[in-house]
């Protein structure tokens, strides 16, 4: 059963991210975060130190949900047959598209305020993303023998592959909204095994 304590915690948490989302780091006080909350400025420092502290803590959450995700995908582009690895990119797609669908707001404050040049999390992103290929290139390689996806680099193919998940999601889920998720997950999965494979089907 979740206590007094923690269901403050989450509170404050929530009401950072809708903040962090809607007005961005530079621009979020604590006292707009606890306002939001309905808790007092005072509880804040019960629980987090700062705002970056509360931000950094939001960015890793998600990273860990996405890279165990990402972990957990140990049959992308893994098959016997050229169907079966399309219908493996094709549910990882559409597990992928629900995951970013219901954390969008976390993934958006990362990848936004992370990518910016200038901004203190920078380093933070570039570990996150460079990790995020890393996994990616490690299920190309490790699949590369069956003959059914086909790349000259594994480590090029799996930077395109995160770039089209970050950026195309965020276009279709945040600009398009109300998103067909089977059509969109199809759509991508036609466009990945095009690009990774010289089989049709």
């Amino acid at each position: 059963m979740i206590t007094r304590q923690e269901r403050t915690q989450q509170q404050i948490v929530s009401a950072a991210i809708d903040m962090f989302d809607e007005k961005g780091f530079q621009k979020t006080r604590v006292s707009d975060i606890v306002a939001k909350a309905g808790v007092a400025q005072g509880t804040f420092y019960l629980y987090f130190k700062s705002k970056e502290e509360i931000f950094l803590g939001i960015c890793l959450e998600f990273v860990k949900l996405f890279s165990s995700f990402l972990e957990d995908a140990s049959d992308l582009f893994a098959g016997s047959s050229y169907g079966e690895v399309r219908q493996n990119v094709l549910s990882f797609n559409r597990e992928l598209i629900r995951l970013y669908t219901v954390n969008i707001k976390a993934a958006r404050i990362l990848f936004r305020e992370g990518a910016s040049s200038h901004g203190p999390f920078k380093p933070v992103y570039d570990r996150i993303y460079t990790q995020f290929i890393d996994i990616v290139r490690d299920r190309l390689e490790q699949n590369r023998a069956t003959g059914y996806v086909n790349f000259e680099d594994a480590e090029t193919e799996a930077t395109f592959l995160i770039g089209l998940f970050e950026r195309s999601l965020f276009y279709f889920i945040d600009v398009k909204q109300n998103i067909d998720i089977e059509a969109l997950s199809r759509r991508m999965t036609d466009f990945i095994m095009g690009g990774l494979s010289k089989y049709r089907t």
